[in-house]
Parts: structure tokens; sequence; C-alpha cells
């Protein structure tokens, strides 16, 4: 198993003042709700319905079709960091307390690995292509760690309770902030943020074993500048990274190319994600930053590529 600090770091680092261009679409502000961290907006395209977290207030949001003004809340018990479609129904939620499927009204039987310390939360993740969920775990209280990366899959019916087991495997050590796990389009790719190392990691990955190969930097970016956050591969296979810090989401080619970038007018920026096909429409999450009436801001920007189909967990 790899430890991910274990990897050595280029030298040279991108500066992303450089990657901004001044005519750089703008996202827009989206109605008035505001969370305290936001993550993750991703297609439910069994409603069409887009559904993104907000962590620190323990809540799920589904705006369905897309649009904030029909936004349905649902409240857990502890941080929730991830809500992703579940090929049985409802969501599979990766929570503070442990892994589990929300129908819509009950939270399900929670699964929560013997070896994540208790001062530990999951934090961000996705599902490959056969439906096996990746998620990382972080601290609590938001600082670096020696994080964890988690292969969940979904197993044989539990014969003690409802709904199926869940299989919980450690495939990578020593993250710091793991953030921004997706594959390109091929499946061949896995892609790995590190916030605290600054760095975007690929990895070759068996699409048909949903096992992955020795990571590499791919992008690295200025320890002085803002942090890589949550990422989206597009349907040309090319890679959004948020900036927290930086106010921006930047677009990069499968060969680390720069190519341009979305201007987001708070600075903590999170996560992108696509709407529905053929919608143009992209959808960024951000987090609060005292005296910033846009910080927390869930906001709308029309782009020029759709998102690759989100395969449900467990749907392989």
């Amino acid at each position: 198993m790899t430890h991910l600090r274990s990897v050595p770091l280029p030298d040279r680092r991108l500066d992303v003042r450089d990657l901004v261009p001044q005519d750089a679409p703008e996202a827009v502000v989206l109605g008035e709700v505001r969370a305290r961290l936001g993550e993750r907006p991703v297609l439910d395209d069994r409603d069409g319905s887009v559904v993104w977290v907000d962590i620190d207030a323990c809540s799920v949001h589904r705006w369905a079709g897309g649009d904030h003004a029909r936004d349905e809340v649902v409240s857990v018990p502890s941080p929730v960091s991830l809500a992703w479609p579940a090929a049985g129904g409802g969501l599979l939620l990766a929570t503070a307390d442990g892994l589990g499927v929300h129908d819509g009204t009950t939270l399900g039987p929670l699964t929560r690995p013997a070896d994540m310390p208790a001062g530990y939360r999951f934090n961000d993740g996705g599902c490959d292509g056969a439906g096996r969920l990746w998620v990382a775990t972080m601290p609590r209280d938001g600082s670096a760690g020696d994080g964890t990366v988690y292969r969940v899959v979904a197993g044989a019916v539990d014969a003690d309770g409802p709904g199926d087991a869940l299989e919980v495997t450690p495939v990578l050590t020593g993250v710091g902030v793991g953030n921004g796990l997706q594959w390109s389009p091929d499946g061949a790719t896995l892609y790995l943020t590190d916030t605290d190392a600054r760095t975007v990691y690929r990895l070759p990955y068996d699409p048909t074993t949903g096992t992955a190969g020795d990571p590499e930097p791919f992008l690295s970016f200025d320890p002085a500048g803002p942090q890589p956050d949550g990422t989206t591969v597009d349907a040309d296979g090319c890679l959004w990274v948020a900036l927290y810090g930086g106010g921006a989401v930047l677009r990069f080619a499968p060969d680390g190319s720069p190519l341009g970038a979305v201007r987001v007018p708070t600075p903590r920026v999170t996560c992108l994600g696509f709407g529905a096909p053929g919608s143009g429409r992209a959808y960024v999450t951000t987090a609060h930053e005292d005296g910033d009436p846009l910080s927390g801001a869930v906001l709308g920007v029309d782009v020029p590529v759709g998102g690759l189909p989100v395969r449900a967990f467990g749907a392989g």
C-alpha cells in the first residue's frame, strides 16, 4: 500500500496568478443559501436534480432540475461530506459517523472502518465506472492529518439489519487532506488531490479490478498560493480544479496544459460539478469566510462542455 507522502514532489510549482485570464467567465450566485462548507455538486440523472452537501451544517441539498429555488434539505446527525446516487435507491452518504444510504427519509445502518481514528471523518470521494466508491478521510477539525483513501463496494445482504453491508478496503495512506477523486473518461486514470500538499496526483487505474497503480504528481501548486480542492473531469477528459483561497476554478488538458478558468467572486472555492447533459451549466460550491456576504454561496456558470455520466454507487 502506497504512503502518499513518500512520493517526491517537483521543485517547480504552478503559480495560479498566471492561469486565470482577465476575460475568464465569472460564476454568478444562485439564490440566498449560504453554506458553512459547501462541497461536491453531483448530478442525479434519475430525476435531473443537482445534489450537494454542507459539511459543517450536517445537511444534504437537492435542487430539483438544478433549480436553486426548488431546494429540498435533509439533515443528518453528523457532518456529511459527500452524497452520491446509489443504485438501490437513495443517496450513499459519507458522514463523520460512517457510510450509509439515505432513502430520502431515513439514514440506514452506518459502516465505519475499524482502523479509522476517532478524530477523523470522511471527506471527498467519487465512484468509478463500475460503481465503486473511493473516498478519503481527514481530521474532523479540518487540519492536515494522516488520512486514508478507502475503496467501498456493496457487499452481501446483512442478515442482522436492512440494506446491503459495505465492504471497505484501505488502498492509500499518508494523505494530508484528501479531495478530488475522479476518473478519466476511459477509466484508466484516477486523479487524487492532497489539498495540504497542494498537489493533484494521477494514478494508473484498472477499471476491471478497481485497483490503482503508483501515484505521480500531475499538478503541483505554489505552497504560498491557493490550495487545490475538489476536481471534476469533463466529457473531453479535461480536469477542473477548484482553488480554495483563489476565487477560481482552473481547467487543464489531460497532459496538464492549462485551458482557461472560471472566476468566482468569493475566494474559498471547493468544487465544480456539471448539470444535466446539454444544459451547458456547471455549479460551484464555496465555503464561509467571515466578512464576505457571498462566501458559502452556490454559483452557476455556463460552460462549453458537459460532464461525464455519474455512475451510481453499486451499479457495477
